[in-house]
């Protein structure tokens, strides 16, 4: 399932794209039909997209770690979230990005995700 709707920047070090979040959302038939909210899991599936997009990297790009993620407030039917990564650290074979999902410039999700290149 693709969740990153558009990668609006990307240069060596930082990417920035956006999920339109709709209703039309197949996840929010059952997460929660009185009070739908976008999974965590597939707000950090958009952000490990937007890493995969940025990394350029053609094989599979597995996470291997996460550091300090929290989830600070729930994404909801029309929201536009924000997505940005900003490179902590790449070899060869490894990378580890700060990453940060947002809306409207307050932070939804923020970390630290590590990453394989395969």
């Amino acid at each position: 399932m693709l969740l990153l709707d558009e990668l609006a920047e990307c240069n060596e070090t930082t990417a920035v794209g956006f999920k339109n979040v709709t209703m039309n959302e197949p996840f929010f038939r059952g997460h929660f039909p009185s009070a739908p909210v976008m999974p965590g899991v597939l707000v950090m599936e958009a952000l490990c997209q937007l890493v995969w997009l940025w990394s350029g990297h053609s094989g599979v790009v597995r996470m291997t770690g996460i550091k300090k993620l929290r989830f600070r407030r729930p994404t909801m039917p029309g929201d536009r979230l924000k997505l940005e990564l900003e490179l902590v650290e790449r070899d060869q074979s490894n990378l580890s990005v700060k990453v940060v999902a947002s809306v409207e410039g307050e932070p939804a999700v923020t970390g630290v995700l590590s990453f394989a290149l395969e």
